[in-house]
């Protein structure tokens, strides 16, 4: 056990409410990433990456201590991390396998995450299955953790054996770059704006899914240098494809929310460096009124691009002094049964892999979802790039949202970034 206390720190309020959302919401949160390899890879050769990149962040090594308040603990040893290997089969199922995942939960108070390594017929690693824990590794690090994965396979010397410093919690950094803090750990969303679930249930009798589906790189590179010719940033063209594909979800409003989390790293001070691991996401919320019929997919990718900018100095206000009872009264609110959704719909453009860093092992696609047992979102959209294209997690809640609604909405939301690409 590692007994510097320079690797201790309480947990911040937007670590605490995903660390209760997994513990008190079924796992509401449990972020679930899985990515093909390139070219498989030895087992022996990945296990020793794993440890490496264990070895470095120390919110790998962290578990959640109970004392006045929940602390970081970041002494757990590699060894006491599950990582463990599966045959594919020639019948895999990477949805049903992520649901299986998604599904069995992290013992918070003893390790952060877990690793599947899966097989194909020659024994190698094809695939590779992380699951983590929100509070300590939020999406951007997930795939921070991909590619320091990818440098250790590339040289074994990449990563050095030294460990990164630990950081403050996010609130804390912000407040020092003078973000004054918002009183609610999750603002409240406009009741006109709630969509209804299509059947309730508490969070114990939730269970998440996902739909993963793969846009070309040459659509996405339309996409782009269409919506860039326009002056819209590329995320705000992912979102206007949900607005498009969300119309036909079951109780759908003529109010369209959105929430769009973004990266805050570089907001803080001083600024977290873009290769640490941790908590670092602020949720901009993007509100449509009723459009009219002649609205084109373009001009609601235009009024989004500008409430993605204007609204996104509200999203860096967070509050380091919420207490852990209101944490924990927000999530057993959302563990409860409710008969409309907390939030809006969920669109998150996470990031390309091939600028993390220079990629020279690569991963071919990657699906990257956290568990939807919070009952907050109708439907969340995770987009990660890769070589291949973009590569969209579809994530989804049974029985708030049914398999037929949520494929409806993923062939809809491909159909309408086609559409958008021109």
């Amino acid at each position: 056990m590692n007994d510097d206390r320079s690797l201790e720190r309480p947990v911040g309020p937007q670590e605490l409410l995903w660390v209760e959302l997994n513990r008190r919401g079924n796992g509401g949160v449990q972020l679930t990433s899985i990515a093909e390899f390139e070219r498989p890879v030895d087992q022996k050769t990945l296990r020793g990456a794993l440890a490496a990149v264990h070895a470095r962040h120390p919110m790998l090594r962290a578990r959640v201590d109970d004392r006045d308040r929940p602390w970081w603990c970041c002494d757990v040893p590699f060894e006491r991390i599950g990582v463990r290997s599966q045959a594919m089969g020639p019948d895999f199922d990477l949805e049903g396998f992520y649901a299986g995942e998604a599904t069995s939960l992290l013992d918070l108070g003893a390790e952060s995450w877990r690793a599947v390594m899966l097989t194909d017929h020659a024994g190698q690693v094809a695939w590779l299955a992380l699951t983590t824990n929100h509070g300590a590794v939020d999406g951007r690090s997930a795939l921070v953790v991909l590619n320091d994965i990818d440098r250790f396979l590339a040289d074994p010397e990449a990563l050095g054996t030294e460990s990164l410093p630990m950081v403050p919690p996010v609130e804390q950094a912000l407040a020092a770059a003078g973000h004054a803090g918002d009183s609610s750990i999750l603002p409240p969303w406009p009741d006109l704006a709630r969509w209804p679930v299509e059947r309730p249930a508490s969070a114990d009798r939730r269970s998440p899914h996902v739909l993963f589906r793969l846009i070309p790189a040459s659509t996405v590179d339309a996409l782009h240098r269409r919506l860039h010719a326009e002056g819209i940033h590329l995320a705000a063209g992912f979102c206007a494809a949900a607005v498009e594909a969300g119309r036909d979800l079951p109780g759908a409003t003529d109010w369209f929310g959105i929430i769009a989390p973004t990266d805050t790293r570089a907001d803080c001070r001083p600024p977290i460096p873009t290769d640490v691991v941790g908590e670092y996401v602020a949720g901009i919320s993007l509100m449509l009124e009723p459009q009219g019929p002649t609205s084109s997919p373009l001009e609601t990718a235009r009024s989004l691009a500008r409430q993605l900018h204007d609204n996104r100095p509200l999203a860096l206000r967070m509050d380091a002094g919420v207490t852990p009872d209101e944490t924990r009264r927000q999530v057993d609110a959302m563990a409860a049964p409710s008969d409309r959704f907390s939030s809006g719909l969920c669109v998150t453009d996470v990031g390309d892999l091939d600028r993390l860093s220079g990629r020279r092992v690569g991963f071919k696609r990657v699906l990257l979802m956290p568990s939807q047992n919070h009952g907050a979102h109708p439907v969340l959209v995770a987009i990660v790039t890769t070589r291949e294209g973009a590569c969209l997690s579809i994530g989804y809640d049974r029985p708030l949202r049914s398999d037929q609604a949520a494929r409806a909405f993923a062939d809809r939301y491909c159909e309408a970034l086609i559409d958008l690409a021109g």
